[in-house]
């Protein structure tokens, strides 16, 4: 099998319709239909059900659609590093949690530009459950996350230790306090970024839930304006990272600590995949971000 026949398969199951496939594909019906049979043939398997309406995938095709997808966004990879390869750069990829490179800072991405020219930095944010899976899928060269995490699967360096935050309207009867406890947090409306990043899923479960405080969650989102019109509009606080706190600048939210004892926050991780050895390109960000971090 090829990378052809994995296209058209992934058109035929995606539109359903042979000649649908064909003029997204930009080819005869007849073309279409051939490449199926012929990867059919290979597989030993059928993969649609025929009909005057189109096509309908058999259970076979189901279960191969995932990886044939997969195989295509390998394909593409490859291409990509080609192409790269031909441009004389590299890229290091880097999946980690929010706004990990709004607090670094654009003086950090300029910076590193100076220095390795030849290197495209691709950061991506994403939940830390998704960094981890991806770094061992080597999917991405490097997560930074909060632990905990497999210690023997990884290399951690440790980059920083963030503490929780309370970001509130300046009218929220909470912002008379000093700092906010997770018993004050009995009672109110709260918009977080939610359960699919397992920090805030954990500290949650333990330390409010677990403990049978009543919280109301408002809504549980990544995006940023609908977070920030809701804390200036008073109708929830938001329970965040203090490195965040810089995104929700407005002169009517402030941030409050939160402080109780035993759990204020995380420290933040570098991770490396320690089955694979560190190439040079990734060696020279990973100096360059340790050093930037202890200026």
């Amino acid at each position: 099998m090829n990378q052809k026949q994995m296209q058209y398969f992934v058109t035929v199951y995606e539109t359903q319709n042979i000649q649908a496939a064909a003029d997204q594909l930009f080819v005869t019906r007849q073309g279409v239909s051939k490449v199926i049979r012929l990867l059919e043939t290979e597989l030993g398997q059928v993969l649609f059900a025929r009909s005057s309406k189109g096509v309908t995938p058999t259970d076979y095709a189901v279960a191969l659609l995932p990886h044939a997808r997969q195989f295509l966004e390998t394909c593409t990879a490859i291409s990509g590093l080609h192409t790269l390869a031909a441009q004389s750069h590299s890229v290091v990829t880097v999946y980690a949690i929010d706004h990990i490179l709004a607090f670094l800072g654009a003086d950090f991405v300029i910076q590193f530009h100076q220095k390795y020219p030849q290197i495209i930095l691709n950061v991506v944010d994403t939940t830390d459950d998704a960094a981890l899976s991806a770094l061992s899928a080597q999917q991405c060269n490097f997560a930074i996350v909060t632990g905990p995490f497999e210690q023997t699967q990884f290399q951690a360096d440790p980059l920083f230790y963030s503490r929780y935050s309370v970001i509130m309207n300046q009218q929220h009867p909470l912002a008379n306090k000093r700092h906010i406890t997770f018993a004050d947090l009995d009672g109110q409306t709260i918009v977080s970024k939610g359960r699919a990043y397992s920090c805030f899923r954990n500290m949650i479960d333990k330390y409010v839930l677990g403990l049978n405080r009543k919280i109301h969650i408002l809504v549980e989102t990544t995006d940023e304006s609908v977070i920030r019109d809701l804390l200036i509009k008073n109708k929830a606080i938001y329970l965040g990272y203090d490195y965040m706190n810089t995104l929700w600048s407005h002169p009517e939210v402030i941030s409050r600590p939160l402080v109780d004892s035993g759990h204020e926050g995380n420290t933040i991780y570098l991770l490396s995949n320690s089955q694979l050895r560190m190439t040079e390109v990734n060696r020279c960000f990973h100096e360059f971000l340790l050093a930037w971090i202890a200026s």
